[in-house]
């Protein structure tokens, strides 16, 4: 479950939208939210005073301020709260925050500053959710999650789950319904499953695929968390050359889907850094990537623990090695 809450931000509107979604997670699960801002020292300060830039302490002690300030409003009454303020690069310093901090998720929005003046956060995102071994949860722009009573009240706040056939792709079934559980006003959530099939030839294949998976959840032997909390489960088979393609628009417009159980789209999309091939979100042209590229929808983004087990084995590098790597 989602108790230590990693919520970085960068003094912006556009990132403090994630900040209502860590409260829900926090009070749902009487959870901790770690507050961070990083001082990069290489930008200026938001005062754009010639004293703020040269002088490191009185930068970080802008940033404690202000996640003082934030913590101190009313909102984050009974919610505990923590506050970090690492100096560095910001990617490097939000996953190893993660790590040092035993952090169980990410919030992040793809867009705050941009331009000169401050870290953009399109571009950290993009790299957190390359490289953190915990889910991270992506506002895209304007982009929200309902909470409260969903806009729609015959309809459940539904999170998509694509599927390949892989472990790894399982693997997202389990954070996602932790995730639409907390953020539901009431019992009125689900979870979908889709499958992308390139031609009809797979079709009744596919079927049987996802009956299995569908069954083995609602036993409790796949995502147990969904079985105790009575969550639906529907599913559905996309054909379409273009799994991407098919993965957005089932889940933006509920189009394209055979035997769908839903009508309309989704509030979120959950998929796995990792699938059939094994290649890893940022393998170019992978499904994930085009996906939180092209969707306008919130997107939780998952790195199945068999993944982090073998990076472990093999001695992965520090954050701050990988950023470098990556750049």
């Amino acid at each position: 479950m989602f108790r230590r809450i990693l919520l970085p931000l960068d003094g912006s509107h556009h990132a403090e939208r994630t900040v209502p979604i860590a409260l829900r997670l926090a009070r749902t699960y009487s959870g901790t939210i770690i507050l961070l801002r990083v001082v990069n020292l290489n930008w200026p300060s938001s005062t754009q005073s010639n004293f703020a830039q040269e002088l490191p302490a009185h930068a970080r002690f802008e940033a404690e301020q202000y996640l003082v300030k934030l913590a101190k409003k009313e909102q984050f009454q009974g919610i505990a709260t923590e506050i970090q303020v690492p100096t560095g690069n910001e990617t490097a310093m939000i996953l190893a925050s993660a790590q040092k901090q035993k952090a169980d998720i990410i919030l992040l929005n793809s867009h705050g500053y941009s331009g000169l003046t401050r870290w953009m956060m399109g571009s950290v995102a993009e790299k957190v959710t390359r490289y953190a071994e915990v889910p991270v949860l992506l506002l895209h722009g304007h982009s929200a999650l309902p909470l409260g009573p969903h806009p729609d009240p015959t309809q459940p706040l539904r999170v998509l789950v694509p599927l390949d056939g892989s472990d790894y792709a399982v693997s997202a079934i389990e954070p996602a319904a932790e995730l639409v559980h907390a953020l539901a006003a009431s019992a009125n959530r689900a979870i979908h499953l889709v499958r992308t099939i390139d031609t009809t030839n797979e079709l009744q294949k596919a079927r049987h695929y996802l009956q299995d998976i569908t069954t083995r959840i609602r036993q409790g032997e796949i995502a147990p968390f969904i079985a105790q909390q009575q969550i639906p489960v529907t599913w559905s088979v996309a054909v379409s050359r273009d799994a991407a393609d098919a993965i957005i628009r089932v889940a933006e417009n509920g189009e394209g889907v055979e035997n769908s159980g839903i009508s309309g789209g989704c509030d979120l999309v959950a998929m796995s850094t990792h699938g059939i091939t094994g290649h890893p979100l940022w393998y170019l042209g992978s499904t994930t990537e085009r996906v939180r590229i092209g969707t306008h929808l919130p997107m939780l983004i998952v790195r199945p623990a068999a993944i982090v087990e073998q990076e472990t084995h093999l001695h992965r590098a520090e954050p701050e090695a990988l950023v470098s790597e990556a750049q």
